[in-house]
């Protein structure tokens, strides 16, 4: 009795890891795929006009760093949600 079973994808994400298909096991990658430059491009841009509508410069970043890391981290934070939210 022979079973029609889809083919395999060719390379899977679980666990936090990439997996390829060679022969008939999986294998983890070492190296992760390529970034998708075009959602790293949207999300600097979004980054940096959230950061000069609220006044974020490199003139607060001499004067408080520590006020700088802080709201850099909230914009980004916030334009990563807004990138899952697409």
């Amino acid at each position: 009795m022979e079973q029609n079973l889809p083919p395999l994808p060719p390379v899977i994400f679980e666990n936090g890891l990439y997996y390829e298909l060679r022969g008939e096991q999986y294998y983890p990658c070492l190296l992760p795929p390529e970034p998708d430059t075009t959602e790293d491009k949207l999300l600097e841009t979004i980054i940096s006009q959230m950061a000069e509508a609220q006044g974020i410069n490199e003139d607060l970043k001499a004067r408080d760093q520590m006020a700088w890391v802080g709201a850099m981290n909230n914009i980004k934070s916030a334009a990563l949600e807004i990138m899952r939210e697409r």
